[in-house]
């Protein structure tokens, strides 16, 4: 007996053995990163493809063993990001909320940090684990390419061994990224549900919505998180993407293209954007106030030519290639940034340059400084000797109406639209710079004097996609789409009976009025506190208000899309358009004598800038009035009641 078991021992062995393999055959079938991985392989050179698909067999195991959810997801501070959220969305009802709203707002902040918590539980345990096994996925993406390198510069003595190794160093962080960027996809997937059952404020971004996309100690290039990914109210703008590029004095940015188009303003300092066409080379000092379009696919390299003051530029980016997509291409450059011609296999490389492969290593191989560098004052003044001077009045200026040139156009020097002493409104179409006609986008510059305010307003056609490029303020949007969530105490919502009976999403409604053919519509004031760097979005129609500080002016500049036939709305102040009515109209819309409701509307005699609610406070008053509340005040204000 026993010497049979001896025997069959062996063989069970060997039998689970065999049902072990086919069972991790199967799995790497199912396994959609191990089959693209593979596939780049294949489009590799003979000569690196199959240490390539040895690299993807590697990782798959890695995957199977550790579970790549669970460690890609162990990053340091999930707790602590949660309590951050959390005390970010208190904050939000403490300034937004009222009474028993903010009580129960409070709650629902309490509700997602329970939710966000358990999300995060045993991945600070999983993230030490990883560490021990030395991973390092905390580690800077460059420095671990970099480490790379230098092991394989190492270990290989032969050149085309240390190429291949080189590669492969490369190729690995590439698909690493790869498997980041969809875990970052399901992160905002997640946010975006969370959004819609938490009844945050989808209008208004802080610095926390940036991501880095380059940077190094000398500056830094961050993208605002996609529109859509935020809210499914702002779809209408979900191919367009706010960038803003921040340059330390003397500076230089590597040449560099992007697969979009974008408009530039120039928010802070002075420098030069040089631009690589085709046939044509341009060169254009730049300085605040400046409005440059440049077109997908142009080489462009930007300096900071001040040896004192930050370069800050705001961008409107329209990519051409993914919806909502766009990516950095560098030339120039060599492992960090890492230039795209390293992509290109050596046989096609030499071909392609007429030369040996040791000549194109020693061109390629030496930058590792970043894609922002430092630069000599020699360096800057040679390269902006021959520059144009953007900027021109209007309506002369380059690029304006009577011009072709593509240079800069300096929103600063036309006329306000609007001006008095409460602030100044300048407008810049594609009639003044004629390259936003080619976006369909609008430019303006609202600067709001200290204790004033904007009337409220909207647009017919546009979403506003807003900057504070400086000073200090609020910002309040009215908005019906979130009023629906008003009856989960998320926000702040004021009511009217209307026909919405064309609107299909609201069919299903109860009729809250309690009158047959009526439905009450609820509205949801966003209110938010504005500093320099914010962003906020008025989808079109939404009437909204801007009010600076007490202490300080504001300046806000806003990209406007589409711009063709957009009017702006004036709904206070001498321009308002409720005056427009007949005298039938007005009583019969407010249910109130005409001359009540032309006592009301003609009481602001100022137009589009008017002081604001801190400035009717008076002693007599005894400041605001908490029944009304904030909305009230600024209404008053408005009317100049």
């Amino acid at each position: 007996m026993g010497t049979k078991l001896k025997t069959l021992l062996p063989l069970l062995l060997l039998a689970l053995l065999s049902l072990s393999t086919l069972y991790t055959t199967s799995q790497a079938k199912e396994d959609p990163k191990l089959k693209e991985c593979r596939r780049q392989c294949s489009q590799r050179p003979r000569q690196q493809r199959e240490q390539c698909e040895q690299w993807c067999w590697e990782q798959h195991q890695q995957r199977e063993q550790e579970g790549e959810c669970e460690r890609e997801r162990g990053q340091e501070g999930n707790c602590r990001k949660a309590e951050k959220h959390l005390e970010q969305c208190r904050r939000q009802c403490e300034e937004t909320q009222y009474g028993g709203q903010r009580q129960q707002c409070k709650q629902q902040c309490q509700k997602r940090y329970e939710e966000e918590k358990q999300r995060s539980q045993g991945q600070e345990g999983e993230r030490g684990r990883e560490q021990e096994r030395g991973t390092g996925s905390d580690r800077d993406p460059q420095e671990r390419i970099r480490q790379c390198k230098k092991e394989c510069r190492e270990q290989h003595g032969e050149r085309q061994a240390r190429w291949q190794c080189e590669q492969q160093c490369e190729e690995r962080e590439r698909v690493r990224e790869h498997g980041r960027r969809d875990l970052n996809s399901r992160r905002w997937e997640e946010e975006e549900e969370g959004e819609e059952r938490g009844g945050e404020n989808p209008y208004v971004f802080k610095r926390e919505h940036f991501k880095h996309k380059l940077r190094t100690e000398h500056g830094n290039v961050r993208v605002l998180t996609n529109f859509a990914k935020r809210s499914k109210l702002l779809l209408g703008i979900a191919n367009y993407r706010v960038v803003l590029i921040e340059l330390n004095p003397r500076t230089f940015v590597l040449p560099n293209h992007w697969d979009a188009d974008d408009i530039c303003y120039v928010v802070k300092g002075r420098g030069t954007v040089t631009v690589l066409k085709k046939e044509e080379k341009q060169s254009h000092s730049i300085r605040q106030g400046d409005i440059l379009k440049v077109d997908a696919g142009s080489v462009v390299y930007v300096i900071n030519s001040d040896s004192r003051d930050k370069l800050i530029i705001a961008k409107l980016v329209n990519p051409v290639s993914t919806p909502g997509k766009f990516e950095t291409f560098f030339g120039a450059g060599g492992e960090n940034p890492e230039s795209f011609y390293r992509g290109f296999s050596d046989e096609v490389l030499e071909a392609a340059f007429n030369t040996e492969r040791d000549r194109i290593e020693r061109v390629f191989g030496k930058q590792r400084r970043g894609p922002i560098v430092q630069a000599s004052e020699e360096q800057i003044r040679s390269m902006t000797r021959e520059t144009s001077e953007g900027g021109q009045h209007w309506p002369f200026g380059e690029g304006g109406r009577f011009g072709e040139s593509r240079g800069p156009f300096n929103i600063l020097k036309k006329r306000p639209t609007y001006s008095n002493q409460y602030g100044q409104l300048h407008e810049v179409d594609a009639n003044d710079y004629r390259p936003l006609g080619e976006l369909d986008v609008k430019i303006n510059l609202a600067n709001i004097s200290s204790g004033s305010m904007e009337a409220p307003t909207y647009n017919s056609r546009s979403t506003m996609i807003g900057v504070v490029v400086g000073g200090r303020g609020r910002v309040e949007i009215v908005c019906p789409h979130l009023g629906k969530q008003s009856e989960t105490g998320t926000g702040r919502s004021r009511g009217r009976y209307g026909d919405n009976e064309d609107d299909d999403d609201d069919d299903d409604d109860d009729d809250e009025s309690g009158q047959h053919g009526q439905k009450g519509q609820r509205y949801r004031t966003i209110r938010a506190n504005l500093s320099p760097g914010t962003v906020f979005v008025v989808p079109a129609g939404h009437p909204f208000a801007e009010i600076a500080s007490r202490d300080e002016n504001i300046q806000i500049m806003c990209f406007n899309v589409p711009a063709e036939k957009n009017e702006r709305i004036f709904l206070t102040g001498r321009n308002n358009v409720m005056s427009k009515m007949e005298r039938e109209a007005k009583e019969l819309a407010f249910d109130a004598s005409a001359r009540e409701v032309d006592e009301l509307f003609n009481s602001q005699r100022e137009q589009a800038f008017m002081p604001g609610p801190e400035s009717r406070r008076s002693p007599r008053g005894g400041g605001r009035r908490e029944s009304h509340g904030f909305i009230a005040s600024v209404l008053e204000a408005a009317a100049g009641m």
